[in-house]
């Protein structure tokens, strides 16, 4: 009996053929309805092997092995540019789309913030889709990508929409999607420990049913054990590190044995998988401070040691309209340091912040500063009442203010690097008409060496009260 050719060896053979050639062949004979014939039949034949392979796009084998590993339900691959980190793993999402066992799944791509769909990598999604020809599977919409034949949906959207406190209005409404199977969290050095102590256990629960073990068994013996999953879903994160041990890899590490971390930088990968524009772009910028950031992955300079040091510096217009805001004051009371006053409004997608550093204590320059606050739409007006106590409440009684006294604890330093680190996450803006140079010099020159930390300690402490940022981010690992 004649052994059946499979269509895998149909593509072997294929490979060795000059296909265009023989058509042209054909149709050089007058046999055109043959070629035509012939070209439908490939053509048709070729569409079908698209779903059938399941390895669909080329990336690098260290990605593949640790992408087949079924007990890896929590992946962190982390490294410099050019690694292919976010491409590989939207890849194997596109090619697991296609399993029977993901049927009407969801498919979560996340950003800790995301402003719009923009923000997101549904472009490179729609991208990948269209350069591997599987566009007639899938439904592209601005918001969403949904594969026609599993009706798996890739649905995108950020833990937070703005920031502000821990309200998680983001988050919640992942607990209406059913059967959340696969997470993709691009940029996760920017996840906050808040958003992953919420993201896990909600999307381990989405969809989650139990069965006895007698019809699990059941289940297994009738659909294979490969149709049926019952395990929690896959999560996959891509990011530069901006810290020794960001929140996300404390929180991946936590799983033991279910968890893979592994740091991957372009030089890492096979020749084939580095792209020769970016091998000569880093090569150009070796020796700039940030470059073992950029290139190796390392922690960044920006967040761990200058957080504002990059921060835009921008000027409001003369008709600009001024904005609604909260003031912080971080008074000297000895005369020996700064006073300095901070506002701070967030709007449009941005965080602005403005101020003044008053070389002394804050009730010498009571006047000075109530004339600043009156020049703006405060909402609200606080300060730090350690070591002045009650009294600066009296003193702005006077002038018409009302004062809210506010005590500050814990390290001031890692306030300001955390604080000001989230504050960047969220496109703040350094307004330089509405400020003194002083106030922008101990912004800019700030690390935990600076000689002045008023104006950043008064400027996170305002973003803090009025809630534009928790005081509960546990961001670690800073030094």
């Amino acid at each position: 009996m004649s052994q059946q050719i499979t269509p895998e060896e149909v593509v072997e053979m294929l490979a060795k053929v000059d296909v265009d050639g023989l058509i042209g062949k054909l149709e050089r004979r007058n046999n055109k309805k043959e070629a035509l014939h012939l070209r439908r039949m490939i053509k048709a034949f070729s569409k079908k092997m698209l779903l059938k392979t399941k390895e669909k796009f080329s990336i690098p084998p260290i990605y593949r092995k640790i992408f087949g590993d079924e007990a890896a339900k929590y992946i962190v691959l982390k490294g410099g540019r050019g690694s292919g980190k976010t491409f590989a793993i939207i890849c194997y999402m596109l090619e697991q789309s296609f399993e029977e066992k993901y049927r009407d799944s969801l498919f979560l791509v996340l950003r800790e913030i995301q402003t719009s769909i923009e923000d997101s990598v549904h472009s490179v999604v729609s991208d990948l889709i269209k350069q591997a020809g599987l566009e007639q599977y899938f439904k592209i919409t601005h918001s969403k990508i949904i594969n026609k034949l599993t009706n798996v949906e890739f649905a995108f959207t950020g833990l937070r929409s703005t920031g502000g406190k821990t309200s998680f209005s983001q988050v919640n409404k992942i607990k209406g999607k059913h059967k959340v199977r696969m997470v993709f969290m691009d940029e996760a050095q920017d996840a906050s420990q808040d958003s992953l102590d919420v993201l896990f256990p909600t999307v381990n629960r989405s969809g989650n049913v139990s069965f006895t073990s007698e019809y699990e068994r059941l289940l297994r013996l009738a659909f294979g054990a490969e149709e049926v999953d019952l395990t929690e879903a896959r999560f996959f994160f891509a990011m530069n590190p901006n810290f020794a041990e960001d929140p996300v890899i404390t929180k991946v590490r936590s799983f033991g044995d279910r968890a893979v971390i592994k740091h991957i930088n372009i030089f890492d990968l096979p020749k084939r998988y580095q792209d020769t524009q970016l091998l000569e772009q880093a090569e150009r910028e070796r020796g700039e401070v940030t470059w073992p950031h950029v290139w190796l992955g390392e922690p960044s300079p920006k967040i761990s040691g200058y957080p504002f040091a990059e921060t835009p510096v921008v000027t409001a217009e003369e008709d600009e309209e001024l904005l609604q805001c909260v003031a912080f004051l971080d008074p000297s009371y000895k005369g020996d340091d700064f006073t300095a006053l901070s506002f701070v409004s967030q709007t449009r997608g941005y965080v602005f912040a403005w101020g003044y550093c008053f070389p002394h204590s804050w009730n010498s320059a009571i006047d000075q500063i109530a004339e600043k606050i009156n020049s703006f739409p405060v909402v609200e007006f606080y300060y730090e009442d350690n070591g002045v106590g009650t009294a600066p409440q009296d003193y702005f009684s006077v002038r018409g203010i009302d004062a809210i006294p506010r005590t500050t604890l814990g390290n001031k330093h890692d306030r300001i690097f955390r604080v000001g680190a989230f504050l960047n996450l969220m496109r703040l803006r350094l307004v330089e008409n509405w400020s003194n140079q002083e106030w922008l010099t101990q912004h800019k020159k700030f690390n935990k060496d600076a000689e002045h930390d008023d104006a950043p300690d008064a400027t996170t402490n305002c973003a803090v009260r009025s809630g534009i940022v928790s005081d509960k981010i546990k961001i670690r690992g800073r030094h």
